[in-house]
């Protein structure tokens, strides 16, 4: 590997400088638990340390993530196999879709198949793919009053419908360079390698990045770090995926979750007929349909095909519906038995007539299952054919607007591997305004708690020790907010009031906390050699209000909804959106003023304090303005994005 040696000198350097900063850092966190808090200020104090806790546990799972960073060369290609080229499109216009599947007809593959997959059944895209020789596949009627599930759902229809061995997903925006598949196609060599994820990269990021859209962080450090531990991450597009892999998962999680409803609904059942006492003719019925539901959960512990559990609770209550029917006819039998014998022919004619019944009792005079105490919602869920969904198979995961961690963490808990490429091999449009970033992170931030909520990685079974660490590492940073609510908050409060949250003299509190934060920075511009960070350290505080609502939205909120991201300039003035950042810089810079006035004219406070609090305070508003400058951002007169250049040189 060219650069190896340099590249494991880098992880030596990084692993001395972590366990410096480990052991600095838990030596100043137990001297201000322990020696510093202001017990006069609890309200301050208390808040500050457990912000200065949360993010010493950031820097531990950051240290463990980075402790064997993966870097990777390509094997040579997998020749031979077929790939499917999934092109996922909503709402966008012909234009770009033109771009994008031609480029994706252009790939350098024999066995290659471009398909659009168009979840808006427009006639213009279907003229497209007909024009240049694409694949159209849209949604049937099967569909049709059903979940949809956004974009997973539109894969798993396509799923359905194609036979390549890999998949290639793209967006709609997505340029693939045309030696994608052959520069990554050789890791799946690996007969246990379930996806390989390529960095996303953007063509159109305006001078600066104002929107902070570049990411060479996590498409490169992070991913790396995530991959030494087999826990690389799908993203959602230019990745490569193994059908079987996916086609297993959807069986698995099947299974899994028809158990789940069959267990749920064995449950409800039971508790329904012992609850709900039917009238005395029909106990017997009811107890026999308690005998049939006790059967069927035993086979069901036992692992019995869930046909045969189904079977086990129908055929219950079919016999139930039948020993109530027959005493209902036996019943009204008597009745009409009196009016025959007191000379009413017709009674007895009826009566003979039923007792005919008694061997084949017609459905329609079947006992409705509620006078049994079973309710029909309960039984639906015992149909294996699954009728809420178009399709019994969802390989996709649905249980989130953002399918791809997902997908990833259920596939790595069956076993199948992963792989970080860290070659960009497509080029996409990032979002051109303030409000669109927004959107689309608040939905990253929104599915990722979804995924933690319905799937915890610490008690999901499967995963390894090391991809539970990486794939919580991921969900709790959308937790940052609150810490960094706190840190933007704490100098303002201090400058104000002249109340500190630490009760020690300054130079104790500097010589303790300034080797931690010296080691820490130093640390990360180690692993971010190379790559311009800065932006991404801006966006990571600037955006705790957006983390904040993410978290409450999702934990208190109505489920979070899919929205395609807008591929074009949306116009506006986006300040609203940020008020409260700029509050924080408005309030900083005030309390700064205050607190050279109150010490200078008042003899308020020390200049230790001032400067301390000073020197925060700014910081602070340093990593704030970027984003209250990207609210009324413009693009350069004259700026246009430029496409890759590999498109730029074809005919």
């Amino acid at each position: 590997m060219p650069g190896d040696g340099g590249f494991r000198r880098r992880v030596a350097v990084f692993r001395v400088l972590a366990v410096l900063t480990l052991i600095t850092g838990g030596a100043y966190l137990a001297w201000r638990w322990g020696y510093s808090l202001n017990t006069a200020a609890l309200w301050f104090a208390l808040p500050m340390a457990a912000a200065e806790t949360y993010a010493y546990l950031n820097t531990v799972l950051f240290v463990f993530m980075m402790w064997r960073p993966r870097r990777r060369v390509a094997p040579p290609p997998l020749e031979g196999v077929t790939v499917d080229v999934f092109i996922t499109t909503y709402n966008e216009p012909v234009e770009l879709l033109r771009l994008t599947v031609e480029a994706a007809l252009a790939i350098d593959w024999p066995q290659l198949k471009v398909h659009l997959l168009d979840d808006g059944a427009r006639p213009e895209m279907r003229a497209l793919c007909a024009e240049v020789g694409c694949g159209y596949i849209t949604r049937g009627e099967e569909w049709e009053g059903k979940p949809r599930h956004a974009k997973a759902g539109n894969v798993n229809n396509a799923l359905m419908e194609t036979e390549g061995e890999f998949i290639l997903i793209l967006d709609a925006d997505q340029i693939p360079d045309p030696r994608i598949v052959r520069s990554i196609i050789g890791y799946f060599r690996d007969p246990r390698l379930a996806f390989v994820q390529t960095p996303q990269h953007f063509y159109n990021l305006p001078p600066g990045d104002p929107f902070g859209t570049d990411a060479p962080l996590f498409y490169g450090p992070i991913m790396q770090g995530k991959d030494g531990w087999d826990a690389a991450f799908f993203c959602g597009s230019n990745a490569i995926l193994r059908r079987e892999a996916l086609l297993q998962l959807g069986l698995t999680e099947y299974v899994r979750d028809m158990q789940r409803r069959f267990e749920q609904a064995l449950r409800t059942l039971r508790i329904d007929v012992q609850v709900r006492h039917p009238r005395a003719q029909y106990r017997p019925a009811a107890r026999l349909l308690r005998e049939a539901l006790a059967s069927a959960r035993e086979a069901l512990r036992r692992g019995a095909p869930l046909e045969r559990v189904s079977d086990l609770v129908r055929q219950g209550v079919a016999a139930a519906q039948d020993l109530s029917s027959r005493h209902d006819i036996l019943e009204i039998a008597g009745l009409l038995g009196d009016l025959a014998r007191a000379g009413d022919a017709a009674a007895g004619e009826t009566r003979a007539h039923l007792l005919g019944h008694l061997e084949q009792i017609p459905e329609e005079a079947k006992r409705d299952l509620a006078s049994l105490g079973v309710d029909p919602a309960a039984m639906d869920e015992l149909d294996l054919t699954r009728p809420g969904e178009a399709q019994p198979v969802l390989p996709m995961a649905t249980i989130s607007v953002t399918e791809d961690m997902a997908t990833a963490m259920r596939l790595h808990a069956l076993g199948w591997k992963s792989a970080f490429h860290s070659e960009v091999l497509a080029y996409g449009l990032a979002p051109e305004d303030l409000r669109t970033a927004l959107n689309q992170r608040l939905r990253w931030a929104q599915g990722t708690i979804q995924v933690l909520m319905r799937e915890n990685p610490f008690l999901k079974p499967g995963l390894t020790l090391p991809q539970r660490i990486e794939y919580f590492t991921t969900m709790l940073s959308y937790f940052d907010g609150f810490a960094s609510l706190v840190f933007v908050l704490a100098p303002i409060f201090c400058l104000a009031t002249g109340i500190a949250p630490i009760r020690s003299p300054w130079l104790d509190f500097l010589a303790r906390l300034a080797p931690y934060l010296a080691l820490n920075r130093i640390m990360f511009l180690v692993v971010t050699r190379g790559i311009d960070a800065w932006r991404s350290e801006q966006y990571s505080l600037a955006l705790f209000p957006l983390w904040i609502r993410a978290v409450v939205s999702t934990l208190f909120g109505r489920r979070p909804r899919f929205v395609v991201t807008p591929k074009q300039r949306q116009s506006g003035n986006y300040l609203r959106l940020v008020w409260p950042q700029i509050t924080v810089i408005a309030l900083t810079l005030a309390a700064i003023g205050y607190g050279a006035w109150a010490l200078l004219s008042r003899g308020q406070g020390t200049w230790a304090s001032l400067l301390t609090n000073a020197f925060w305070g700014l910081y602070n508003v340093v990593m704030l303005v970027p984003i209250v400058r990207a609210a009324v951002f413009r693009p350069p007169e004259g700026w246009k994005a430029e496409p890759p250049q590999f498109l730029m040189a074809r005919p």
